[in-house]
């Protein structure tokens, strides 16, 4: 396995977000390595990496290219955002080296050795799939071609995300010419499948049968080259400047995400400098935005590289189980009079999900229904049955948040229809996103009013639900409940809530109790008890509250961390951190849900939620934190994070240099953490 670079990381206290957020796509790409893992997956590795880094350059990037431009100098970490930018360009640059890599070595012969063969060069087309080709050109893929012959008196405006070819042409005794030709990826996909020839599959990319049906169409010229560029755009959106409602702002400010500056131009490595000066001055790129590449752009098109039935392995899929002792129980609100219950996604099947808002929906006895949704599927079950109940004369609340990056459109959507159907929508707060994933249920029968909460991890969106290992938990416990609602009525009219006993909530009281659950282990400690602490998130970036981990390190708690992308807290630093440790989990599913146990001299507080340790998780969005009250859930949640901290050959230590350290192994009690628990799911059937 090449050594992938990795970025000097000096003796500060943190390391920088947005390299230690580099080093777990770097291990998302050494995923597409392991020597067990079947060619199709690798595949999907590879596709998850690149697509990863191109957000990462639409947003990140473009952020530091900003405060790079200001002058801005990272206190906290000793330099200049200037030397930050480079140092993340730099890694990401040999990333997209590495990815190309492994594609020419391990990708295509993999496929070559399954009978599949994936051009790699216009040029190597055999004769007998040319007519197949120049048939497609001419009837699905001409018009939608755009010509522009470029001169120096026009700028082209390069789409962010879409695909070029840039010719270079000649005509007798007539100077270069250049033209710029979109790739129609948006209409037609990136690979296309051509006839057998004997027992093997081939596949051309979308981009050499524009070259090949190209080169037809400009037989009156010489073409002296054709190079692929691409790219990147700043995708931030600022609604600073407009007025009008937050989804009016929103609509407008979306028409113009296109037109963001640039972040990263991507081009074929193979291209001559002088064309490559001439694209800079052309499509107005900055030197430091160049990025050369390969002879393909946009890796990411892997997810829907056509592979042919059968022709090779892929991973057994793990049938989402039921939750057999809720599934007993045929009316859920019933069940939940009588206890609490854990939900596990995707090991567990999200139709219990459903089944509770669609119960809710048909039940005679259901008042009201509030929900908060941050990512909305695009089919969402969820959301037609808040519809439903709608028609049905309950009386329905939704709060949606339309700053979602990358899904405020599709949440827009949602929100009309919804609107339409009679259901009160709150939109997003200004300047404040709410990231809590929360359902609070009212039923009234009898005379006596009960409520029935859902607290999860994780979006309400079936899709997601079927690749992020997230938590839900279903309760009616009436304290949680009544702080819920009145979390509710905070975002749906603004009323100020009562204090927080139970819940966590950002904005409110989430700091100081995370805090003061920390010294609580700091007293132990020193006392001379048992202090530990174990958390789990995506995130840990916010200084105070590493600062507050490190304070409790040297009061001898015990912390082990479970983190899965950015980290900037930096373990094992004698005097700093010598008692945390950093697990990172990579396997088949994202890991998404976050855990928070405190020892508390023995008798656990354990707290799950939407909250990462991100400033702006803690201090500019609504999260909810809920407590794990159920003595049984208790154990469901310990159960999972001993497999998650155990040593298994997918899951790894970052050590305070930012390196990955697999675990020895002599020490390993198995392959995946992840498949682990599931094998243990299905055990409690």
């Amino acid at each position: 396995m090449e050594n992938l670079s990795v970025p000097a990381v000096d003796t500060t206290k943190y390391f920088n977000r947005d390299l230690s957020w580099l080093s777990f796509n770097r291990r998302v790409l050494e995923e597409s390595l392991d020597p067990q893992l079947p060619l199709v997956e690798k595949i999907k590795f590879i596709a998850i990496h690149a697509s990863n880094l191109d957000e990462f350059y639409r947003v990140r990037v473009s952020h530091l290219e900003t405060l790079s431009k200001m002058g801005e100098f990272n206190e906290e970490e000793n330099s200049s955002y200037h030397d930050i930018l480079a140092a993340v360009r730099k890694e990401a640059s040999h990333q997209t080296s590495y990815l190309r890599s492994i594609l020419a070595t391990t990708v295509i012969p993999g496929l070559e050795e399954n009978n599949i063969v994936l051009y790699q060069d216009h040029r190597e087309v055999h004769e007998e799939h040319l007519e197949f080709i120049y048939e497609y050109f001419n009837t699905q893929v001409a018009s939608y071609l755009q010509p522009i012959w470029l001169t120096s008196d026009t700028t082209p405006f390069l789409e962010d995300r879409q695909l070029y070819l840039v010719w270079q042409v000649l005509q007798k005794n007539k100077p270069e010419r250049l033209i710029l030709l979109n790739l129609p990826t948006q209409h037609l996909p990136r690979f296309i499948s051509l006839p057998k020839i004997g027992e093997k599959h081939y596949v051309i990319y979308l981009d050499d049968i524009v070259r090949l049906g190209g080169e037809k169409f400009l037989e009156n010229y010489t073409v002296k080259g054709c190079y692929s560029v691409k790219l990147n755009r700043d995708a931030e959106l600022n609604l600073d400047e407009y007025s009008g409602t937050i989804a009016d702002q929103m609509k407008i400010r979306l028409a113009q995400r296109a037109f963001g500056a640039p972040s990263r131009f991507q081009y074929d490595a193979g291209m001559p400098k002088e064309l490559v000066t001439q694209c800079v001055e052309l499509f107005q790129i900055e030197r430091e935005e160049l990025t050369p590449t390969g002879r393909y752009q946009q890796m990411s098109d892997f997810f829907s590289f056509p592979i042919p039935a059968n022709s090779m392995p892929s991973l057994a899929k793990w049938k989402p189980l039921k939750h057999q002792e809720l599934a007993s129980y045929k009316h859920y609100f019933k069940a939940l009079n009588e206890k609490d219950f854990l939900l596990h996604f995707p090991y567990q099947s999200y139709d219990h999900v459903l089944i509770f808002f669609n119960q809710a929906v048909l039940d005679p006895y259901v008042t009201e229904i509030m929900a908060t949704f941050y990512r909305v599927a695009s089919d969402s079950h969820i959301v037609n049955a808040l519809i439903s109940a709608s028609k049905n004369g309950k009386k329905v609340r939704a709060f949606v948040e339309v700053k979602a990056r990358f899904d405020e459109a599709n949440n827009l959507l949602w929100a009309e229809k919804m609107e339409k159907a009679g259901i009160e929508i709150s939109y997003s707060l200004p300047d404040i996103k709410v990231h809590a994933k929360t359902a609070l249920i009212t039923r009234v029968k009898d005379g006596k009013t009960k409520t029935y909460g859902f607290y999860g991890t994780g979006n309400f969106n079936e899709r997601t639900a079927g690749i992020y290992s997230d938590i839900g938990l279903l309760t009616a416990n009436p304290v949680m409940n009544e702080e819920l609602k009145d979390v509710f009525l905070y975002l749906y009219t603004g009323k100020q809530p009562a204090p927080f006993n139970h819940l966590l909530v950002s904005q409110f009281n989430i700091i100081e109790r995370f805090k003061e659950l920390i010294h609580n282990e700091i007293r132990i400690a020193k006392s001379g008890g048992e202090g530990k602490i174990i958390i789990k998130l995506n995130n840990l970036e916010d200084s105070e509250m590493i600062d507050a981990l490190y304070e409790a390190s040297n009061a001898g708690v015990k912390i082990d961390l479970i983190v899965r992308s950015i980290c900037r807290l930096r373990p094992g630093v004698p005097g700093l951190s010598e008692n945390i440790t950093l697990t990172r989990v990579i396997g088949r599913y994202l890991e998404h849900s976050r855990v928070f146990i405190f020892n508390n001299e023995g008798d656990p507080k354990i707290f799950l939620g939407s909250s990462d340790w991100m400033e702006r998780n803690l201090r500019s969005r609504v999260e909810v934190v809920f407590p794990v009250y159920d003595e049984a859930c208790k154990a469901e949640i310990f159960s999972f994070i001993n497999l998650q901290l155990a040593p298994y050959r997918k899951s790894s230590l970052i050590d305070q240099h930012l390196k990955s350290i697999p675990f020895e192994p002599e020490t390993l009690c198995g392959d995946d953490a992840q498949e682990a628990f599931y094998q243990l799911m299905v055990k409690k059937k």
